[in-house]
């Protein structure tokens, strides 16, 4: 089981050997082992070998290897899970998903396949990618559908075609989308991965864009590019004056208690129960959150 936090997930084309080489050596706490868009059509046949051996040959450590299967729905997709769940990937990746029967649908052929390969029942994780406008409306229902969910990620290109919107540097456009994929999937108990930056050579509009998300409870981003994950792992990390604040919280409520009150003040500032549950979510991730790697 994965331990550690879902900072930073980073795509990984299955059709290219040496980018699955180099991929135990990025610093991104989820490596997408990617076999739907982006791999042509003629090409998925090679992608699906090539991931089934990075899965059986490399050791990814700390590290989540997941695997974005082509919808399941397809010939492609049931040839995906069949290829690589023997190989025991951390999670499954389901693309455009739109409701919650969708996920159900896949658990079901994973227990089969892990039942079938002497694979513990419920190992593999699935990840949803909430990318159209149905998606994000069925976003809570599709969150809460199954014991395997681990996370909601956002594919906010595909969303904003099917939307018909056209977002800014701002995103404004989409904040509605955005607010929507934190809340389905933090009442569910799930990480809310956001979408990339595709302007990967931009690294202000990386930041302002990872920034915003942090601010409105995405756990992680996505990353198209080496490059974005230092500004990503950081952004999303847990720093020195957060877990020092959490610790102030816990303390401080600990000596309330201790005097029969359920309450105290930091600062002049009211500090009750909500903070407290605030400061151990910081705490907890701390504890979770890997050293930083070596790209």
């Amino acid at each position: 089981m994965i331990l550690g936090t879902r900072r930073s997930l980073i795509y990984v084309p299955g059709d290219s050997e040496r980018m699955l080489a180099k991929a135990p050596g990025l610093d991104a706490d989820v490596l997408l082992l990617n076999l739907e868009d982006g791999v042509a059509s003629h090409r998925k046949d090679e992608a699906r070998r090539n991931v089934a051996q990075c899965l059986r040959e490399t050791p990814f450590g700390r590290r989540e290897a997941v695997v974005r299967v082509n919808g399941l729905s397809t010939e492609a997709g049931r040839q995906d899970l069949g290829a690589v769940v023997g190989e025991r990937p951390d999670g499954i990746c389901l693309p455009k998903v739109e409701g919650p029967e969708e996920v159900r649908e896949a658990s079901a052929r994973v227990s089969e396949l892990e039942d079938s390969c002497g694979i513990p029942p419920g190992s593999i994780r699935l990840h949803a990618m909430i990318e159209s406008a149905r998606g994000v409306l069925e976003a809570a229902a599709i969150a809460s559908s199954d014991p395997r969910m681990a996370s909601l990620v956002f594919g906010s290109a595909d969303f904003a075609a099917d939307a018909g919107c056209r977002p800014g540097s701002d995103r404004g456009e989409i904040s509605l989308a955005l607010q929507m994929i934190v809340l389905a999937a933090h009442a569910a108990g799930l990480d809310a991965i956001d979408a990339p930056c595709f302007d990967f050579r931009n690294p202000d509009l990386l930041r302002q864009e990872a920034e915003q998300a942090r601010r409105i409870g995405f756990d992680g981003k996505s990353a198209l590019h080496p490059g974005q994950l230092g500004a990503i792992n950081e952004i999303f990390g847990v720093t020195a004056d957060e877990i020092a604040w959490a610790r102030k919280i816990l303390e401080e409520l600990g000596r309330a208690e201790e005097n029969g009150r359920a309450l105290t003040t930091i600062g002049g500032r009211l500090v009750d129960n909500p903070h407290r549950k605030a400061a151990e979510r910081i705490l907890r991730r701390a504890s979770r959150t890997p050293p930083s790697r070596s790209a």
